[in-house]
């Protein structure tokens, strides 16, 4: 190699070295959270906009998407620090288009209650074109609500709308065959028309529920009567002027009239508004929120849809029941940690990586660490089945949960390929069971048989080990089970969960588990621990997470996606259902 390569090569490096290092120098200042000087009479604002996450980011690419967000747990911690401290005058909450779940609403009504007591004003916007009931609970309890001369409120009751695709099944040429225990599982989507009489009284009650409670707090959060807030939902779109003469609002107006009255209410002769936002907020008191305690308790999220393997979802949308399973035993090796605050927010998923969680939950109690399940917007079927292990439940009123029962569903294409596709299949198989859960097949009565007794082996167990969890009987537990889902509220009058509330309460049950005074500071441990951006780049994570989250090719896609339709995997799975 001649002298003049070697030192373009030396050139090469360098420069890719420089290029690397100011690569991540700006990756770091990208990170890093803008300082906030706190100054006296600032006014905290919480603007809420589409979903908020339940716990905070442990990926770097996560915190790096999120890092002008703050998690619900960060939300509750931080308006704790907030109502103590002086330079925090008053709350701007704005909300718009809200995705929060209805349990989570009422966790934040929750935090904005407590923050109140210290004798601090909360003022509202609803800025949007339309605000619905949720953005409406919200901020109902407000000192004052401000809404948009031109806007209205869109208080018109509560409904869910469910597709069925039977009519879809046939013109496709697909036979879907459904097998649940028990009637309440599903609404059978795949085979039916409409509604099963079962599924409608379920639902029916779970909206009463939901909508009576919403009715009774709002009329005595705006002191009005629940009678004429009905009115209201049978008119439907209420008018700026009309919200406002009927007191549902204090006052029409724009977000610089909401800033000058908040101004001219801290009587200090100041005409500045000082505003700090929720993240720069949790940036500057950090250190009051992380700060060391004698006792150490684990706060570890059950987030997202159950599957049996590994989580390798960055965003923490999927639960992996062997990644749980680790994260759990991390916990009971750690002889710090005297408890654990478990978050579920889980439509449910595999039966095998529920059990997989639930065993591990009891081997944790077993040991001496007790555990309190705090479940979010959704804790059913697979999501109830990792927390009845625990030593008690807690959920929030609106929570939905329950949905103790199994579902199999196995779908024969064979007529869409041959009529659509003009494509054929032709079989050789060497046992006569041999194609029990292949696409091209539909299942004998014989294999169906064999379906049903697997499923009512899974029900039976899931039965047994809810009631053991719940102080209960086998036959004590069963009639309430059948697939139902119930309320939070609903859940607690059948002792499904022990209490209602969020994380404080579960949080407060815990230190009475452990014998810890009401009064006494713990510290809070998240699990999985958040990792730095050097940390993930040490250990490779962000180069795992590139290619783990690079497109796949559409071959090994479809590969994918057939193998997991014949892998045979019964699912204790929420029924799919929006509350609106």
């Amino acid at each position: 190699m001649s002298k003049k390569s070697s030192w373009m090569i030396v050139i090469i490096i360098a420069a890719l070295f420089l290029f690397i290092g100011v690569l991540l120098l700006g990756t770091y200042r990208l990170l890093s959270p803008s300082k906030i000087d706190m100054t006296e009479n600032s006014v905290l604002e919480l603007s809420f906009s589409g979903e908020i996450p339940e716990l905070p980011p442990h990926s770097p690419l996560a915190q790096f998407v999120q890092r002008d967000g703050v998690s619900l747990y960060e939300l509750g911690r931080l308006l704790q620090v907030a109502s103590r401290d002086p330079h925090i005058v008053a709350i701007h909450l704005s909300s718009h288009s809200l995705g929060f779940s209805w349990a989570q609403v009422e966790e934040v009504r929750g935090f904005l209650k407590e923050f109140r007591q210290s004798n601090k004003k909360v003022v509202a916007s609803l800025f949007g074109d339309m605000p619905e009931e949720k953005d409406f609970y919200l901020v109902s309890q407000s000192d004052e609500i401000y809404l948009n001369p031109d806007a209205g409120l869109l208080i018109n009751g509560l409904n869910v709308d469910v597709p069925f695709f039977k009519r879809t099944m046939e013109k496709l040429h697909i036979e879907p065959q459904m097998i649940m225990l028990k009637e309440y599982k599903n609404p059978e989507t795949y085979t039916r028309e409409k509604f099963t009489p079962e599924f409608r009284s379920m639902y029916e009650g779970i909206l009463t529920d939901v909508q009576d409670r919403f009715i009774q707090t709002v009329a005595e959060d705006r002191k009005i009567s629940p009678l004429r807030l009905r009115a209201f939902m049978n008119i439907g779109m209420t008018p700026a002027a009309l919200a406002l003469k009927e007191g549902l609002v204090t006052a029409l107006g724009y977000d610089d009239e909401v800033r000058a009255r908040l101004v001219a209410e801290q009587r200090t002769g100041s005409k500045k508004y000082r505003g700090v936002t929720a993240s720069q907020y949790l940036e500057a008191v950090r250190h009051r929120i992380d700060k060391k305690a004698r006792h150490r308790i684990a706060l570890l999220g059950g987030i997202g849809q159950i599957i049996s393997g590994k989580s390798e979802d960055v965003w923490g949308e999927m639960m992996g029941g062997e990644t749980m399973v680790a994260r759990l035993r991390e916990i009971g090796e750690d002889k710090e940690i005297e408890g654990v605050l478990f978050r579920v927010d889980s439509p449910g998923g595999s039966a095998v990586g529920s059990d997989k969680i639930w065993r591990e939950i009891r081997l944790l109690e077993k040991s001496g660490k007790k555990v309190i399940v705090s479940m979010s917007g959704v804790a059913g079927s697979g999501g109830y089945y990792i927390a009845m292990g625990a030593s008690k439940i807690v959920a929030e009123p609106s929570t939905i949960t329950g949905s103790i029962g199994v579902l199999f569903a196995k779908f024969n294409v064979r007529g869409l390929l041959e009529h659509w596709l003009g494509v054929n299949t032709d079989q050789i198989k060497m046992a006569d069971n041999a194609d029990i859960f292949s696409l091209f097949h539909s299942l004998s009565e014989d294999q169906k048989t064999q379906v049903q007794s697997w499923m009512e082996d899974i029900y039976k167990n899931f039965v047994q080990k809810a009631a053991e969890g719940r102080g209960m009987t086998f036959d004590e537990l069963e009639p309430k089970a059948h697939g139902r889902i119930y309320t939070g509220a609903q859940a607690k009058e059948i002792h499904l969960i022990d209490e209602i509330g969020g994380l404080n309460t579960a949080l407060q049950l815990l230190k009475k588990e452990l014998k810890i005074p009401e009064s006494e500071e713990v510290q809070i441990i998240l699990y999985p621990k958040p990792k730095s951006l050097w940390q993930s780049l040490s250990e490779g994570e962000l180069f795992k997470t590139y290619l783990s989250t690079s497109t796949p090719s559409i071959e090994s896609r479809l590969k994918e996606i057939i193998h997991g339709l014949e892998t045979p995997s019964p699912c204790l799975l929420l029924p799919e259902a929006e509350i609106r």
